[in-house]
């Protein structure tokens, strides 16, 4: 089935939809930085705000200096523990040492280095005096570091109980913190859709229109994709609750859109034939035709196989017809034939039928006929 629509009406229909797409990107993106910058208008609430009070901050302040204190004390016990690792090692090089010298000597048993055994005894004991004093202090410093850790475990719970305390505040005034940035982004938002749903049902035959679906395809994009990732979600009643209130708008809408169609039909199809052609313009009768529904009343053209379907058999209009001149078989919504190019308007007058000519009066019975003009 042929379309009715120009070439380069299509193209230009292509190129206006990449328009109105691009259009729409920029206006997304606009809209995009728009929202996501909208909370910085305000001071982020955090829960540190609500928890400042002299007890706490008594709390805290004890935690810190035990936090030094406890760091210092850490970094003590790490430089002894190295210093009694240290120590360890040269004990028991000592003790490997003095009992290799003990076996040699036993071996010679040379009495004349009895001296020697016990300066070399004083050695061993001096290493493992400073191995003992090592290990000293580093117990001293872990019971010095136990109480601290106690009292720190204490303070933390005194802090989290201040803390909860305050937790109710700071959760009401992240609530309407919240709702106060989700009301700045549905105020840009909403009348944003607004005139959008104004634009597609008042501009959409209008010149501007490409512009105008780009800003209404923003506008939905905004709305439904861009906004609602910020909708609050308390227990996700509200994002139930806004989608029941959406889907029965739109359901109503499309109920109430679908009677009012329903109804128009029912009247248009009530029409003669001659007033329901009128309101089917020759694009749209080609569209329709070409998908195979009926210009008329939009049902789908009935074929049997064998034949042809020249009315359309749910409301009565005329699809296929012929030519007035050479009864070729055309579409009805032709606007010329295609066998002969006979105009159909042309077709459709009716020719005006030649005058008779006024017969000669009978002379009365009796009566001679009229001598010619001339004759003898």
């Amino acid at each position: 089935m042929m379309k009715g629509v120009r070439v380069p009406e299509r193209a230009y229909s292509i190129v206006l939809w990449l328009v109105s797409v691009v259009f729409a990107g920029f206006i997304i993106g606009f809209g995009n930085l728009v929202i996501g910058d909208l909370p910085q208008v305000e001071r982020t609430v955090t829960p540190e705000q609500f928890a400042e009070s002299p007890q706490l901050t008594e709390v805290r302040k004890e935690l810190s200096d035990i936090g030094i204190r406890r760091g210092a004390i850490e970094d003590r016990l790490a430089i002894e523990r190295l210093q009694l690792n240290q120590a360890q090692k040269a004990s028991r090089t000592g003790s490997e040492t003095f009992q290799a010298w003990i076996s040699a000597r036993t071996a010679t048993t040379d009495p004349g280095q009895d001296p020697e055994v016990l300066q070399r005894t004083r050695l061993l004991e001096q290493l493992k005096g400073n191995e003992r004093a090592a290990q000293q202090r580093i117990d001293a410093l872990e019971n010095e570091i136990v109480p601290l850790g106690q009292r720190e475990s204490e303070l933390t719970d005194r802090q989290y109980q201040l803390e909860a305390t305050s937790l109710p505040a700071y959760e009401r005034a992240q609530f309407w913190q919240e709702l106060r940035i989700f009301l700045l982004r549905l105020a840009i938002c909403l009348p944003m859709l607004l005139l959008a749903a104004w634009m597609a049902v008042r501009k959409r035959h209008g010149d501007y229109w490409p512009l105008s679906r780009g800003f209404v395809l923003a506008a939905v994009f905004v709305f439904f994709v861009e906004l609602v990732p910020y909708l609050p979600s308390y227990g996700g009643y509200v994002r139930y609750g806004v989608g029941i209130i959406l889907t029965f708008a739109a359901g109503h809408f499309l109920i109430k859109n679908m009677r009012n169609y329903l109804e128009q039909r029912r009247e248009v199809e009530a029409q003669a034939e001659q007033e329901r052609r009128k309101l089917v313009s020759h694009d749209e009768a080609f569209k329709k035709m070409a998908a195979k529904v009926c210009p008329g009343c939009d049902r789908p053209i009935a074929s049997m196989e064998g034949s042809e379907s020249n009315f359309c058999v749910h409301c009565g209009m005329t699809l296929f017809d012929h030519c007035a001149k050479c009864d070729a078989r055309k579409m009805a919504f032709f606007r010329f034939c295609m066998a002969c190019g006979t105009s159909a308007d042309d077709a459709a007058e009716p020719k005006p039928k030649p005058k008779a000519k006024p017969r000669a009066k009978s002379a009365p019975s009796g009566t001679p006929p009229p001598t010619p003009a001339g004759a003898v």
